[in-house]
């Protein structure tokens, strides 16, 4: 391509304004370097800002304060054994070491102050390791980037300008990008990074890579069609872990909104239309949402009680779910239980059932492992579905994140 063949000439584009694109053109942008950052379409959001913007970082000045020690190899353990091995352990380990990093870059430099979560842990790992933004929601993270980048003279929010396609010279380098819809323009660029997060918007990628959840719900952004991964291929670019995904088993049906994956941890329970428990609940809300969608109609009732409501009533996604409309209460499991049109009888003894393995700290006929206190009335409970939060495979790329080929 000529010289005179661009319209743009700049340091780094980067393709998509989500939580990664964003921090990506933060770092660059504060060491000096001219930014170009390409947002399909701010108002389908993106899997941050529809997420608990929680950070798993290990060895953080919140987690020495708490008196908790954690180091990034142990990160990376939990992260290898939770997701049995379905990742480059090199590359999880090197994100992991710079997981402290990261918190410390939204601390002093973004400038949005975290907390360490010791509400709940999750599935999986071994000490508390999230960090969250006030309200656990992931759209305070974009918030504060959007605003930092706003301070950097050298960095260009282009929003409603998608990315179109990849540059390359004869040799198969990227040398810049094609941006826009109808019209497309031609930016010059001395690296591009692709941010465009996965593919669960994109149903003909679901049904060749992820098959088992290609009918089923998504409720992740709804820009993440699969653009960097597609542009990657055709340029002759290895891809790793298609199938790797994570799903929601806590999807309030026919709301959209989502419980928090603290509930069941906390001591919540699920029944299905039945009203017959039927799975450990605190196997982590990823795996459980294939188990969910199993059960008859693919619904299930999740139980919990007022400690439990106390503790993620202040989180902002729990607070929709309340607006919603998707919870019911009752003073009595038999009144809950007939909210959701279940057996009371055999609502009675699936509660019953897990108070008295609570109370014992064990003995679950269903293999559960971690309890809270026997639940008490009052109950809170809602309809649950399994849907797709996001695909997780994409380019194969080395440890400085350069994309390789086949």
């Amino acid at each position: 391509m000529a010289e005179n063949d661009w319209d743009l000439e700049t340091d780094l584009v980067v393709v998509g304004g989500g939580g990664c694109g964003l921090l990506a053109a933060f770092a660059a942008g504060r060491r000096g370097i001219e930014v170009i950052v390409l947002e399909k379409d701010t108002r389908l959001g993106s899997n941050t800002a529809l997420s608990s913007g929680s950070i798993q970082a290990a060895g953080t000045r919140y987690q020495r304060a708490a008196g908790i020690e954690d180091i990034p190899e142990q990160l990376a353990a939990d992260i290898l054994a939770k997701n049995h091995g379905q990742a480059d352990p090199e590359i999880v380990l090197a994100l992991c070491r710079k997981s402290k990093a990261i918190v410390d870059v939204f601390v002093d430099e973004v400038g949005i102050p975290l907390i360490l979560n010791t509400d709940a842990g999750r599935a999986g790992q071994s000490v508390f390791r999230l960090h969250n933004p006030a309200g656990r929601s992931g759209a305070h993270l974009i918030r504060a980037l959007r605003d930092a980048l706003a301070r950097l003279p050298n960095v260009t929010l282009a929003d409603q300008l998608p990315g179109a396609g990849l540059i390359a010279d004869e040799r198969g380098g990227v040398v810049g990008v094609l941006a826009g819809a109808d019209e497309l323009e031609r930016i010059r660029a001395r690296k591009v990074l692709l941010a465009c997060d996965g593919f669960g918007a994109n149903r003909d990628l679901l049904r060749r890579y992820i098959p088992e959840v290609a009918a089923g719900d998504y409720i992740g952004a709804q820009g993440n069609t699969g653009d960097g991964i597609r542009w990657g291929l055709e340029l002759g670019a290895a891809v790793d872990f298609m199938s790797g995904y994570q799903g929601h088993g806590y999807v309030c049906a026919g709301y959209g909104t989502r419980l928090a994956p603290e509930v069941p941890l906390l001591g919540g329970i699920m029944v299905n239309v039945n009203g017959d428990r039927f799975a450990r609940e605190d196997q982590g809300y990823s795996e459980f949402a294939p188990v969910v969608l199993a059960q008859p109609r693919g619904l299930a009732i999740e139980i919990f009680d007022q400690r439990i409501y106390d503790v993620v009533a202040k989180t902002e996604h729990f607070q929709s779910t309340v607006e919603s409309g998707a919870l019911r209460t009752a003073g009595t499991i038999e009144e809950l239980a007939s909210a959701f049109a279940i057996d009371p009888a055999r609502a009675r003894a699936s509660l019953e059932e897990y108070n008295a393995a609570a109370a014992h700290g064990g003995g679950d006929r269903l293999g559960r492992e971690l309890f809270g206190p026997p639940l008490r009335a009052p109950f809170y409970g809602a309809t649950i579905t399994g849907a797709l939060a996001h695909t997780q495979g994409g380019l194969r790329v080395d440890l400085q994140a350069r994309v390789q080929r086949e």
